[in-house]
């Protein structure tokens, strides 16, 4: 299948209002689907004229029509101030997953927001503050507390004759949207967010994560495919809280309120939603290997914005009266405030706000044992430094000296105590850290990408890449495995880029004409699809990093070869393994290269007029092969050969001399440019 992210192909879109030349700092995606009385009241709180303290430039609205019929009419929205864009997709799936994933994809923001539901009006604060809370932690997730407009669930609101009409009529009778926040005047709480500000929610349907964090989730998952989506925004919210250091934000008093609108469950009749529920917990747990449970926080989350006040009563009565489903009572039993109060001063000298902040995480986890360690650590060398001592005053109890935790603490105890000595730059006590943790855990990511880091310090692969593709500017390039588009997303204008993968989830903005084949590399070269494409030119460069085996990386550059010219150069990801346990070839970690290394071993030897060398970089090296030759048939006819020789190759016999076996050369863009102007690749620019 061929998928295309050329701005004129494969959907229909178009700016409304105006457009501004520089980035946005918030972008949000707003899917909507037959709401045509709705969708404008939700764009409206959404605009320039409606929103508070954020300017229109500050923000964009990426509105994805699911394949609404009659299409969603742009006109109305034509007299709001901001930056408008509409995406209609046309053949869409009953699902929004695939439109909140385009509207992903074309975001721009640092900060992105998405509302699963187009129906809901939201409160005038929301973007100041979400786009305030996104920027308290590197991982913050902005939830938003999702609201009802009537003063009951609409369920049971509708048994009694609430309609659209009555609900007309409330909006009339606060005036709105002259203040947005009486809208808690005429509103309840749903029944995912009841209690919310102290008890667990279910869902958020305002959330705003920093790019950097969608990137991580790979966006949402689009196999939650039934009509409205499922508990897709349930898996959504409780995978991103999952995520190491994620921080949970609560908006105080922004919300969203759901319009009624004959939605697909939240206004469909009680036994309905009984029915949708059973069909969406069976398709959960399926997908994921677990029921649904309520979500529990490792940590309280932080509060931001001001309460108005007829949302006040509600959070009061929410705390005195909370309802009875919950165990805990938000004040707790016999809560000392006096214990926690104190007035916390951020380090000067970073590496100790480092470690601090290291030291803090780890209690705010509850691993006691490890924050003590870390605060120890910090005592040592920076007595002076006034939140260690206070740490130590909460946690010294829980390690007393020249003891180790209990066993179900001390893989996470090594491994922030090696995430410390890495920050002190002590590598050597940090290597051994982590290995402790891996020997506890053998499938403890951090500690294997705390070990890469020691090993491959300086810049990752993916600034190689940007790097490679700014000089060379290849007219052609292919990428096999391209998952989030990452990689692809590196690839600039005039390039055509081709990406291959069987199940791609690509969340990057691309930038230039792309061709996306969600195929096994084998279909694609086996279907000739690059001679269309490439039309007589030679590739100019290929990417290799789909499947993690040495047969198959083998087989992809034999087929890239053949399309390539004298000038070409082919890439390989993950050749340089970390340890003997992740380059396995059955996959045991969820840090993994797999044996694609022997590819590198295959190559000298059957091809030794190959120019071939391994940067050095973060997290499993990047190895470079020039002076190809697409007649060659080496490889082709001695494929069996080959594979059988390098098949079975130990990593025992390639750990100690990795330097030699795969030509590494550092990490270093003047040694790397030097070595492909020689060449003949490119002409080194100044200040590369």
């Amino acid at each position: 299948m061929l998928l295309s992210s050329r701005p004129d192909q494969g959907r229909r879109s178009e700016r409304l209002v105006h457009s501004v030349e520089r980035k946005p700092n918030l972008s949000v995606v707003v899917v909507v689907y037959n709401m045509a009385r709705e969708a404008p009241r939700t764009l409206l709180s959404l605009s320039a004229g409606y929103q508070r303290h954020i300017d229109a430039d500050d923000y964009e609205v990426i509105v994805v029509d699911n394949g609404s019929n009659p299409p969603f009419d742009s006109k109305a929205i034509e007299g709001l101030s901001g930056n408008f864009r509409v995406i209609r997709i046309d053949d869409a799936s009953p699902s929004p997953a695939q439109a909140i994933n385009r509207g992903l994809a074309e975001a721009r923001g640092d900060v992105i927001g998405v509302m699963i539901d187009g129906a809901r009006i939201v409160t005038p604060g929301l973007l100041h503050f979400a786009s305030h809370g996104a920027g308290l932690y590197d991982k913050a997730v902005v939830a938003t507390l999702g609201w009802y407009l009537g003063h009951d669930f609409q369920t049971c609101s509708m048994q009694s004759g609430y309609d659209q009409s009555r609900e007309d009529a409330l909006l009339d009778a606060i005036d709105w949207p002259s203040d947005g926040y009486r809208l808690f005047e005429i509103g309840a709480m749903d029944e995912s967010s009841v209690d919310g500000w102290f008890q667990p929610i279910a869902e958020s349907n305002a959330l705003f994560l920093r790019r950097q964090l969608w990137e991580s989730l790979g966006g949402v998952d689009e196999r939650f495919d039934a009509p409205g989506g499922g508990l897709l925004n349930y898996d959504t919210f409780s995978r991103v809280l999952e995520c190491p250091d994620a921080e949970l934000v609560i908006l105080l008093g922004e919300a969203t309120f759901h319009q009624l609108h004959g939605g697909f469950n939240t206004n469909a009749p009680r036994e309905r939603q009984l029915d949708n529920l059973r069909r969406w917990y069976s398709q959960y747990e399926a997908i994921r290997g677990r029921p649904v449970d309520v979500l529990r926080l490792r940590r309280s989350p932080t509060y931001v914005g001001a309460l108005p006040r007829a949302a006040l009563a509600r959070m009061v009565r929410a705390a005195v009266h909370p309802i009875p489903q919950y165990d805990e009572h938000p004040l707790g039993a016999g809560f000392d405030t006096a214990v926690w109060t104190g007035t916390l001063t951020r380090s000067s000298d970073e590496t100790n706000a480092g470690l601090i902040d290291l030291a803090e995480n780890e209690f705010r986890q509850g691993r006691y044992e490890a924050a003590c360690a870390v605060a120890r650590l910090i005592r040592e060398r920076a007595p002076d430094e006034p939140e260690p001592q206070r740490l130590l005053s909460l946690v010294s109890p829980w390690l007393h000296p020249g003891e180790v935790p209990a066993e179900s603490q001390r893989a996470n105890y090594y491994l922030a105590l090696g995430e410390a000595y890495r920050l002190l730059a002590e590598n050597d006590a940090a290597a051994a850290n982590y290995r402790a943790a891996l020997s506890l855990n053998g499938d403890l990511h951090q500690a294997h990408v705390g070990l890469a880091r020691l090993r491959l310090p300086g810049d990752g692969y993916l600034v190689w890449l940007e790097r490679l593709y700014r000089e060379l500017a290849p007219e052609t390039a292919i990428e096999i495995g391209i998952r989030q588009g990452d990689s692809l997303a590196r690839l600039q204008s005039p390039t055509i880029a081709i990406g291959v993968d069987p199940n791609p989830t690509v969340i990057y903005p691309l930038k230039t004409e792309t061709h996306i084949f969600t195929e096994t590399s084998d279909e694609f070269f086996a279907r000739r699809r690059p001679e269309k494409l490439l039309a007589g030119r030679p590739l100019a460069v290929g990417f290799i990093d789909g499947l993690h085996s040495y047969e198959q990386a083998l087989r992809d550059f034999i087929n890239l070869e053949a399309c390539c010219g004298p000038g070409s150069v082919i890439l390989f990801h993950d050749t340089l393994p970390l340890d003997e346990a992740t380059q396995r070839r059955t996959r045991e970690t969820e840090f993994y290269t797999g044996d694609v290394w022997k590819t590198v071993l295959c190559l000298k030897e059957y091809r030794p007029e190959l120019d071939i060398f391994t940067i050095a970089t973060f997290p499993t090296g990047l190895t470079v092969v020039t002076g190809l030759d697409p007649t060659s048939r080496v490889l082709t006819d001695r494929y069996r050969e080959a594979v059988a020789q390098f098949r079975d190759t130990s990593f025992a016999s390639i750990e100690g001399i990795q330097d030699i076996t795969f030509n590494i050369m550092p990490n270093d863009w003047s040694v790397v440019s030097a070595r492909l102007k020689a060449r003949g690749l490119f002409q080194e620019s100044e200040g590369r």
